[in-house]
């Protein structure tokens, strides 16, 4: 059971209490100490303004995957949708992924549609109070629809809507029968002005949202928790909240920074986890983001979460197809190559690469391009009328000669050779070698080499596939 606590220090009172704090007897304008004198476990949080609007500006931000015009509330967000519904399959699927996504952000939200901004924040708080509040999608139907609404709803001062009931007007419909020169007259303009836009009679202009550059979160834990393991839900809200952001920027993240918290002077653990090409959907970080953590060792409990990403990228959304084309299995061999970097750490995965050189030892480099190159290729193409260039091991091995004559597992038959390579006398490491193909008695095919400064001495260089 769990509440938030506002008011006075000496005597706060109950602000908000979840199911089971309700459940157990505690409610909403309760003083603290009766709430606690009922829920002996009862955890009390003082209300933090300044978090609340952290929260609303990262729901903000998360919500402008939607629609681009997102306005700041001092309780919530409003959207303007009209242009998107089409995008989402019609207004009923909007909301769908509005609530399912909140709600996977840890948030409980009410929802109120209009053809105004003030008349969806009223029937959004009307929702929040009682059941039966419906959409309006037209201009004409919103006097009826608002007219229902108590005058409780509105943020008109007190001395007004105390004013309002000796008159008989608790109801909006009340207060829109009354002379129109009279309310004004008597309540002031502020008033007529509000009902004017709340009906669309008056323009409501509303300063847009601005998209920060940088994606920063945090959640802070009920509890102290000394295992990776209670670490899984918020770090799966913040994908989520990540993942709106990124799709609102229209962009993606090649690096994010996981930042654990611990407090008694313990410096914060920074964990970064990167991916070949920038990605933004939860599904693909997630797994990433675990391979770290569960091999993360904490130097202390934690006390809060954050996830941080400090660039930026842009990003090609992939098209869906029946069959697995070439883009989807490209992208299967790198969600398995990022999956081995981040379990195995950076630098652990590499590629190898050819260079342009004869001498077979320094004909290959280790290359830290990115993974999506780790795929099935073809070899290249030899140009019209030459012969492809034959397979070669990588490294020398040991002497193997016996008597003047190559052995390996036994003497060596002689197939193919000699083939002089000569090289590198321009960087101080020159070769000189004689190539031979050779079988051994177990049939394996072998690179063998003679130097022709001693042709006695014979090494093997390699075994072919």
């Amino acid at each position: 059971p769990v509440a938030v606590s506002d008011g006075p220090a000496q005597r706060p009172f109950v602000l908000a209490a979840n199911a089971p704090a309700r459940a157990a007897g505690v409610h909403p304008g309760q003083p603290g100490a009766a709430a606690r004198a009922r829920v002996a476990d009862l955890l009390v949080v003082a209300r933090s303004e300044s978090r609340e609007r952290q929260a609303i500006a990262q729901v903000a931000a998360w919500a402008a995957q939607f629609t681009p015009p997102v306005t700041l509330q001092p309780r919530g967000v409003l959207l303007e949708v009209a242009a998107s519904l089409t995008l989402f399959g019609g207004l009923a699927r909007l909301l769908g992924q509005l609530r399912a996504g909140l709600a996977r952000l840890g948030f409980r939200a009410a929802l109120g549609v209009a053809p105004t901004p003030l008349a969806a924040w009223r029937l959004a708080r009307a929702r929040l109070e009682r059941t039966g509040v419906r959409a309006c999608l037209s201009l004409a139907e919103l006097p009826r629809q608002l007219g229902e609404l108590p005058v409780s709803l509105l943020d008109w001062p007190r001395e007004a809507q105390e004013a309002l009931a000796t008159l008989g007007a608790t109801r909006v419909g009340e207060v829109l029968a009354l002379p129109r020169e009279g309310l004004r007259r008597r309540f002031g303009a502020t008033l007529v002005t509000d009902l004017d836009r709340a009906l669309g009679r008056v323009p409501d202009p509303r300063p847009c949202f601005v998209l920060p550059e940088r994606f920063d979160s945090r959640i802070e834990l009920p509890g102290e928790s000394a295992s990776t393991t209670r670490l899984q839900v918020p770090l799966v809200r913040m994908l989520d909240e990540l993942e709106g952001f990124l799709r609102a920027r229209g962009a993606g993240a090649l690096q994010l920074t996981v930042v654990l918290e611990h407090g008694y002077g313990t410096a914060p653990s920074l964990i970064g986890v990167g991916a070949q090409v920038p990605e933004r959907s939860r599904l693909r970080w997630w797994p990433l983001v675990r391979e770290r953590l569960d091999r993360h060792a904490l130097p202390a409990a934690v006390r809060a979460v954050g996830l941080r990403v400090d660039a930026l990228h842009g990003f090609g959304e992939g098209s869906e197809t029946f069959l697995p084309d070439a883009q989807r299995r490209s992208r299967e061999w790198q969600a398995l190559a990022e999956r081995i970097a981040a379990r195995s750490g950076p630098g652990a995965l590499f590629l190898v690469e050819l260079r342009d050189d004869h001498r077979p030892e320094h004909a290959w480099q280790r290359s830290d391009a990115p993974a999506l190159a780790l795929r099935p290729r073809a070899a290249p193409a030899a140009p019209p009328g030459a012969a492809p260039p034959p397979p070669r091991p990588a490294r020398p091995r040991a002497r193997v000669n016996a008597a003047g004559s190559p052995q390996h597992l036994g003497p060596l038959e002689l197939l193919s050779g000699p083939e002089r390579i000569e090289s590198g006398w321009w960087d101080g490491r020159p070769v000189a070698r004689d190539y031979y193909v050779a079988r051994n008695r177990s049939g394996e095919a072998c690179w063998s080499y003679r130097e022709p400064a001693d042709p006695s001495r014979w090494f093997l260089h390699g075994l072919f596939g």
